[in-house]
């Protein structure tokens, strides 16, 4: 983002701080047993006008995936949302899903669900979005089980979203 600034014109804090992206995290690992309802995690972002959202998630499921979401607060609205993460493609062989199949998709909605049911015990899984953000208040990312399972969903310590207010040209 840049500041335009005409002569006799000072610059504020404020036009200095929406310069920096801000950096939320996951500080501590986050985990869910046995439910599919989504519930908030540590990453918290504030939304004060055209703003632009990056998460990097990381997660481990032993046995239930992943199901995930945003919640939002006050006059917040969505004008995009991009997703990059492990795909769900069931393999017509062996009936698993095959972590090499990533797709990129636009959604419509910041509330709505995506799901990855389990399928590696052994690795850490990416969830990546993109968020464009407009309006004021905070936007939560959530997550749960995709399927009730007594072996913990955990979204890794050090997960994070960076937040960078944007100036619409």
């Amino acid at each position: 983002m840049t500041i335009d600034f005409y002569a006799g014109m000072v610059p504020t804090a404020d036009d200095f701080a929406d310069l920096v992206a801000s950096y939320v995290t996951q500080s501590v690992a986050a985990t869910r047993i046995s439910t599919v309802t989504v519930a908030d995690s540590a990453i918290i972002c504030p939304v004060d006008g055209l703003t632009e959202i990056n998460l990097s998630a990381r997660w481990t499921s032993l046995g239930g995936g992943i199901r995930w979401c945003w919640r939002y607060t006050g006059t917040v609205a969505l004008t995009s949302r991009d997703i990059l993460s492990a795909g769900q493609t069931v393999s017509a062989n062996t009936g698993t899903a095959a972590i090499r199949d990533i797709r990129l998709r636009q959604i419509a909605t910041i509330n709505e669900e995506q799901l990855v049911t389990h399928f590696d015990n052994a690795a850490t899984q990416l969830i990546q979005e993109r968020l464009i953000v407009s309006g004021g208040g905070e936007v939560v990312f959530q997550f749960a089980q995709n399927t009730s399972n007594a072996n913990a969903t955990t979204l890794a310590s050090g997960s994070f979203a960076t937040v960078q207010k944007l100036r619409q040209l």
